[in-house]
């Protein structure tokens, strides 16, 4: 066996298995220069989020525009739409992150990969949705492909570090994550890997999913026990133990989800209302569960037989299989609960 001092490797003779050290970095790469690059690193993140607070604080466009993106998502919420996020890449990751950041907010969202859009998952977009499209450079070609397909009258967000760009131009309204030339990443250390502008775009994208939260649902120890609900498991989970369902409002399913069609609704129309859905209502009186419809002679629920509670309720109080309309107050239907 031979010993090589510099890379500090051991090489068995020939017929035997070739075992490998632990490797020395090159003497030039000293500690003190890998720190100085994670310093580097860190600052440049830094001065990315303290440029988006200030452009925050001080430009009316980016303020206008983030107000107008909200008010959007909201109207699409709380009209039993939900948000759809796209993107390309890093982005695409950074889609995923916010995705799953809104549904454990209690924030209907999903995420549509653009060139899988382009075979089949365009159709997971509805009339009442948004679309939030995640670029860094505002000219990602695969959402450019994407934009000529995206039925007209929905409404279309871009996040991205480049507002004056075609797909930011193009959007209904623009989430800035502006950079200025200097926290390019380039411009920072020769290599454009995505870092400062993923960094600025996931915080703008953290931003957007607690602000609509606080609108969707005002009250802060509601919006505790919906995120508690919906992280039963590991340390959040421990955390939220408090947090479980305890009222009828935290597990009912809100009247916008449920089918409704007219009482002269032929049996195509009330079908198509039950499709995806739990429940359907027919001429605002009788309730039928959705896969039941197919079912020869059925003939659902008298709405007017059914007791009404408050969403304040404890569930306790409702018997297991008994189907209750939670109400939002004498005249308002809040939402669907079947006891269990």
């Amino acid at each position: 066996m031979m010993r090589c001092d510099t890379c500090l490797n051991k090489v068995h003779t020939k017929g035997q298995q070739t075992m490998a050290s632990p490797i020395t970095p090159p003497a030039e790469t000293s500690p003190v220069s890998m720190i100085s690059t994670a310093l580097l690193m860190l600052r440049s993140q830094a001065r990315a989020i303290t440029h988006l607070t200030d452009i925050y604080s001080a430009d009316q466009f980016t303020q206008d525009n983030y107000t107008k993106s909200i008010q959007l998502m909201h109207n699409s919420l709380v009209s039993g739409g939900k948000i759809v996020i796209s993107g390309m890449g890093k982005s695409g990751k950074i889609a995923e992150k916010l995705v799953a950041t809104m549904n454990s907010l209690g924030l209907h969202a999903v995420n549509l990969h653009p060139c899988d859009a382009l075979h089949g998952d365009l159709g997971v977009l509805r009339p009442t949705d948004v679309l939030v499209m995640i670029t860094a450079s505002g000219k990602t070609p695969e959402l450019l492909n994407l934009l000529p397909h995206v039925p007209s009258g929905l409404a279309r967000i871009c996040l991205t570090c480049t507002p004056d760009s075609i797909l930011g131009r193009g959007a209904t309204a623009v989430l800035s994550a502006h950079l200025p030339g200097n926290l390019d990443e380039k411009a920072i250390y020769g290599v454009p890997a995505p870092t400062t502008s993923t960094t600025a775009c996931l915080a703008v994208g953290d931003a957007v999913c607690i602000t609509l939260a606080e609108i969707i649902t005002a009250e802060k120890e509601e919006r505790k026990r919906r995120f508690g609900k919906s992280h039963p498991g590991g340390a959040i989970g421990a955390d939220y133990d408090d947090a479980v369902a305890t009222t009828v409002r935290d597990v009912m399913l809100p009247w916008a989800e449920v089918g409704v069609v007219d009482a002269d609704a032929d049996e195509l129309e009330i079908l198509r209302a039950a499709a995806g859905r739990r429940w359907v209502c027919v001429g605002n009186e009788r309730l039928y569960k959705g896969h039941e419809l197919v079912q020869p002679n059925v003939r659902g629920l008298r709405l007017e037989s059914l007791r009404r509670v408050g969403s304040k309720d404890d569930i306790k109080t409702i018997q297991k299989g008994e189907v209750v309309i939670v109400m939002k107050d004498m005249n308002r239907f809040a939402g669907i609960y079947e006891g269990n």
